[in-house]
């Protein structure tokens, strides 16, 4: 990846439960990014569920990036900016492209345009699929509780945040459809994007289900914050040169080797509590002298 370009990047939480070790690990992705490239990072709280949505889960995603290190330089929360998602629809309404039936706005396509393909950063080319577009010629965008839809807010969000970065789960792919499109009826370019792999274990793709998956769970266990960042940092991304001498990835050597000295990958990577237990005592041993010295890992 090129260095040039000073990414905005965000990491869009919804705060409809416990923060998940993936989102901890997608917010770390678009973190190094952006301080890589002296670009902006944006935290987005996408709280528009308004029935499931609880501003405590919203307060502790951003004491847990507190607790990582993990600044921001803008914080945005979507159930303030219903006036700007509003604005767009009437947009998309005067346009001809979009319609208002029932307190709720929904699209109103004749024929939906015609792009074959959008580019994925790590996958290539992804063709648009006619499956992926099912409904989209009436696709709801604001509704009738007055709030937006994940798509719509979204792309509108990332347009004028000025995201020119997105860095997400590959289980968004089937989404992404959608929002290349959405950018087209809103007459703007595409941002770069690129889909990671979803963190496993033993049992299939982790869940909120999953003990494993609750953050705020290493916080209270007394995890050294530098060792989970290393851990996740390894988690569909590994470094060039991938030895001893790149066992241990401190912040600064991450945003170092992140885009230039690294890759991202769409494969899976499998949880292994072994491996981050051995990162936790490396991390206190390197801290507090009096423990005994741990081999590297």
């Amino acid at each position: 990846m090129e260095n040039s370009v000073k990414y905005t990047t965000r990491i869009a939480p919804s705060p409809t439960g416990k923060i998940h070790l993936g989102t901890v690990r997608t917010a770390y992705f678009n973190w190094l990014t952006a301080r890589a490239s002296g670009g902006k990072f944006i935290i987005r709280i996408d709280d528009t569920d308004l029935a499931r949505s609880e501003q405590k889960h919203a307060d502790q995603f951003l004491r847990s990036m507190e607790w990582l290190g993990l600044d921001w330089d803008e914080l945005h929360y979507q159930s303030k900016r219903t006036e700007i998602y509003n604005f767009y629809a009437n947009e998309l309404i005067s346009k001809g492209f979009a319609k208002k039936d029932n307190l709720h706005v929904h699209l109103d396509l004749k024929e939906i345009p015609k792009i074959d393909f959008w580019t994925d950063s790590i996958c290539g080319n992804i063709p648009i699929k006619a499956d992926n577009l099912l409904g989209f010629d009436q696709m709801t965008l604001i509704k009738s509780d007055g709030s937006p839809i994940y798509h719509f807010a979204s792309c509108v969000d990332d347009i004028l945040l000025g995201t020119n970065f997105i860095i997400r789960g590959v289980d968004h792919i089937t989404n992404t459809s959608k929002h290349v499109l959405l950018y087209k009826l809103l007459e703007k370019d595409f941002p770069k994007i690129a889909h990671i792999g979803l963190i496993r274990t033993k049992n299939g793709k982790m869940s909120k289900r999953d003990s494993e998956s609750d953050f705020q769970s290493y916080i209270d266990n007394g995890y050294d914050p530098d060792a989970i960042l290393n851990f996740v940092g390894r988690l569909c991304w590994g470094p060039r040169i991938d030895d001893k001498s790149t066992a241990i990835l401190t912040k600064d050597d991450m945003v170092r080797l992140f885009l230039a000295g690294g890759k991202m990958n769409s494969k899976d990577s499998m949880f292994d509590i072994n491996k981050l237990n051995s990162f936790d005592r490396k991390y206190k041993a390197r801290k507090n002298p009096r423990l005994p010295k741990v081999e590297n890992v």
